[in-house]
């Protein structure tokens, strides 16, 4: 299921002391950007947040903001898979996150306004590309600059992650098992990970699964015994995994 946009606004104003509260959230994800401060609630926490933070709640989320002074804003109300894609780049709702470059973020949610009232052809597909381009670029801000290098003993650890991933693919891994294992953070292992091996480690994974199950249908075990062997949830997903990545059916390789 792609990710859809319900409502969106970039650049919206508001006057000096206005607050929402929302206690039991809202029906869908929210993306507040702010490009003023605010105080923020949630969690039953105070916090503070500054020009440039940015926030994604999940539904039924209960959160609340006030603006002592004129606030200036972008926000958006989406459904479909987003948690899913903001943990493919290793991003969390309901954490807040700081945008150095608050910019990129208002054109980037602009587009997606200006897309979402024009309509055109195949609009839907359009937005769920251009979420996708802005979890990327949230990324890699929450993470520092893309182009930052990575520290040696850091890239020794994903070395040393990657070299296990490749032994044992089946294993079940998540974003958070790769960041703890390389002791870091889960939103500085996808822009690391890029860097280094220029794939993300999702992807790398995949592909870590699909070259093995070629040397297990090569020494004559059946799609199921492969796909029990990997770790994969039902023989249809290993075989529309496998056929996205080579073409053809796991079936058909072996023959």
């Amino acid at each position: 299921m792609r990710m859809k946009l319900e409502r969106i606004r970039h650049n919206w104003h508001e006057n000096a002391g206005m607050t929402l509260n929302r206690p039991e959230g809202s029906g869908d994800y929210v993306l507040l950007h702010f490009l003023s401060p605010v105080i923020l609630w949630y969690d039953g926490q105070k916090r503070e947040a500054p020009s440039g933070s940015l926030i994604v709640f999940s539904p039924r989320k209960g959160h609340e903001f006030y603006s002592e002074g004129p606030l200036l804003h972008d926000w958006m109300h989406m459904t479909g898979n987003v948690e899913e894609a903001l943990e493919e780049v290793g991003l969390k709702t309901n954490t807040l996150y700081h945008m150095a470059q608050s910019l990129q973020i208002t054109e980037r949610i602009a587009r997606l306004e200006a897309e979402f009232f024009a309509r055109n052809d195949h609009w839907e597909c359009c937005i769920d590309t251009l979420l996708t381009e802005l979890w990327i670029i949230v990324a890699r801000q929450a993470a520092g600059s893309a182009s930052q290098p990575v520290l040696q003993a850091t890239a020794d650890h994903l070395r040393e992650l990657r070299a296990v991933m490749i032994q044992h693919p089946e294993w079940p891994w998540t974003n958070e098992m790769m960041a703890k294992r390389v002791n870091i953070s889960v939103s500085r292992l996808y822009p690391l990970y890029r860097r280094l091996f220029s794939i993300s480690p999702g992807r790398d994974l995949i592909l870590m699964r699909v070259e093995k199950a070629k040397n297990l249908l090569a020494q004559g075990l059946s799609v199921a015994q492969v796909t029990d062997l990997l770790g994969y949830g039902s023989t249809f997903h290993f075989i529309r995994q496998f056929r996205q990545e080579t073409g053809i059916t796991p079936g058909k390789w072996a023959k």
